[in-house]
């Protein structure tokens, strides 16, 4: 799923103390997330975050970092600690797929080879039951 929420992020390196960065979580997904920073992390540090009432505990997998945006970290949730749509909804939380299945949709009612354009069904009108044709494209 992308999103876009701007969290408190825990950083635990293998040698040092913990600190708190501010991280923007680009994506989520069950076992993982994406965040973007400007601070870069030392490489299997321990991350955390708090989303909704869940703490989401894990390690950061993959960095790479590019210019003008920051540090993108893959972080790779500990075997017990599983996302889910209800356990924590971002802010602005989007799911790619319904805007593929929106267009897929759309384009089959637009294509001219599409068997229904031009149908014109017969349609109850809801407040007087008189009956008339539309066309899907009105």
């Amino acid at each position: 799923m992308l999103c876009s929420e701007i969290l408190n992020l825990h950083v635990q390196p293998r040698v040092g103390r913990e600190r708190e960065l501010k991280a923007n979580l680009e994506e989520i997904w069950p076992a993982g997330a994406l965040l973007r920073t400007d601070e870069r992390i030392q490489a299997f540090a321990s991350l955390w975050f708090v989303g909704g009432s869940c703490k989401f505990q894990g390690k950061m997998f993959v960095r790479t970092f590019t210019e003008g945006l920051g540090y993108f970290v893959e972080m790779r949730f500990h075997p017990d600690c599983k996302w889910s749509e209800r356990k924590y909804r971002p802010r602005h939380l989007f799911n790619p797929l319904v805007l593929l299945a929106n267009r897929i949709f759309e384009a089959t009612l637009h294509s001219p080879k599409n068997s229904f354009v031009g149908h014109r069904p017969a349609i109850l009108a809801p407040k007087t039951g008189a009956w008339f044709n539309r066309t899907l494209e009105s």
